[in-house]
Parts: C-alpha cells; sequence; structure tokens
C-alpha cells in the first residue's frame, strides 16, 4: 500500500473517530466545548505541521486565490440558487425574524464554516477520491456524513446533507475553500434564522 493511501485511510479514521466522539461529548455528556477546542487545536496542529512540509499540498486541499476566477461562478450560482430558495421559504412559509446579534454571526459564522468545509472537502471527499471513489459516490457519502454529524437535530441535519452534496460536488471540480466556506456561512446563518427559526447567536451565549 502507498503512503498516500495510508496517509489518506488513517485520515478519514481519525476524523471519523472525532465524528462520533464529538456526538457523545455534545449530545451525552454534554460536554461540547470541553471537547470542541482541545480537538480542534489538535487537527489544527496537524494540518499546520502538513502544510509546512508539504508546500503542494494548500493548493491540493483548496486553500488558494489564484484559481478565483475560475472557482467563482459555480459557487456563486449555487449561492443565489440557495439565497432564492431560503428567500422564497421565509416570504411564503414564514419564519423568524433577525435579532440584534444577527450581523456578528455573518461576521464570525465564515471562520466556523471554513473549518467545517475544509473537513468535509480536503479531510473527507480528496481523500475518498484518492482511495480511488468515483466522484459519484464521494459526493453522496460525504453530503450524508455531513449530515449525521449534526445529529440528532434532524432538520439540520437534512439541511446539511442536501447542501452538502452541493458544496462537495463544487469543491471536487474547482477545489477552492476560501470562497466556498464564506457563501456556506452566509446561507447556513439565513437557515438558522427563516428555516429552522432560530437564533445562533443566542444559542451560542446561553452556552
Amino acid at each position: 500500500m502507498s503512503p498516500e493511501r495510508r496517509r489518506a485511510i488513517g485520515e478519514l479514521a481519525a476524523m471519523l473517530a472525532t465524528c462520533g466522539l464529538f456526538l457523545i461529548f455534545e449530545n451525552v455528556l454534554d460536554l461540547k466545548l470541553q471537547f470542541l477546542i482541545p480537538c480542534t487545536l489538535l487537527w489544527i496542529a496537524y494540518i499546520v505541521r502538513r502544510l509546512v512540509k508539504e508546500r503542494t499540498l494548500a493548493a491540493q486541499w483548496g486553500l488558494r486565490f489564484d484559481n478565483l476566477a475560475a472557482a467563482a461562478p459555480p459557487i456563486v450560482g449555487a449561492f443565489a440558487v440557495g439565497l432564492l430558495v431560503l428567500t422564497g421559504w421565509h416570504l411564503l412559509v414564514g419564519g423568524g425574524a433577525m435579532t440584534r446579534g444577527a450581523w456578528i454571526i455573518f461576521l464570525i459564522y465564515p471562520v466556523w464554516s471554513f473549518l467545517q468545509q475544509f473537513v468535509l472537502q480536503a479531510l473527507i471527499a480528496s481523500n475518498l477520491e484518492k482511495l480511488g471513489w468515483a466522484r459519484a459516490a464521494v459526493v453522496p457519502v460525504a453530503a450524508l456524513l455531513f449530515g449525521v454529524a449534526h445529529l440528532p437535530d434532524w432538520p439540520l441535519a437534512a439541511l446539511c446533507a442536501v447542501a452538502g452534496v452541493a458544496w462537495t460536488a463544487i469543491y471536487l471540480r474547482s477545489r477552492h475553500l476560501p470562497l466556498l466556506a464564506l457563501t456556506h456561512a452566509w446561507l447556513g446563518a439565513l437557515a438558522f434564522y427563516w428555516v429552522l427559526q432560530r437564533d445562533p447567536w443566542g444559542e451560542m451565549f446561553r452556552r
């Protein structure tokens, strides 16, 4: 087995274990932040170490801006479709109103959405591809895992799985993360307020 294949298997196994433990710490032990903070720091340390050692890895993972012109049209197009769907839902079905802290969510959510997109695309979708999976299989599997990571919140998990299909399909073609993460954050914020009728800033503050 090649070193690249071994690393792909190892990263996938480690990420699946991380997601499983996260669900336990969040939903069973009620220790979400106590697990999330050190775990995130460990993963960031691992990622930085790889980036320092492998100079071409940033581009492979999509941590780049040189391909922005080519990557922007499908990403912005998907964002526009998502925005139209969310606006239509809000106008026809109704939903929660924006709170005073909404602007903070639109500013800080991109940081969290970037980490989520990195995990979904660079550590899951890309590694599945390296193991020889066809994109037709990588996209639904990665999207499903993204949805499962948000259980037992079924409405949120369903939204994430559906959005994950579009995001993963776009990423595998564009290999661009920054703009993808930004549009993810803004659509996610709107979905929280307009579809799920929840205030993410208020929930974060209460925790």
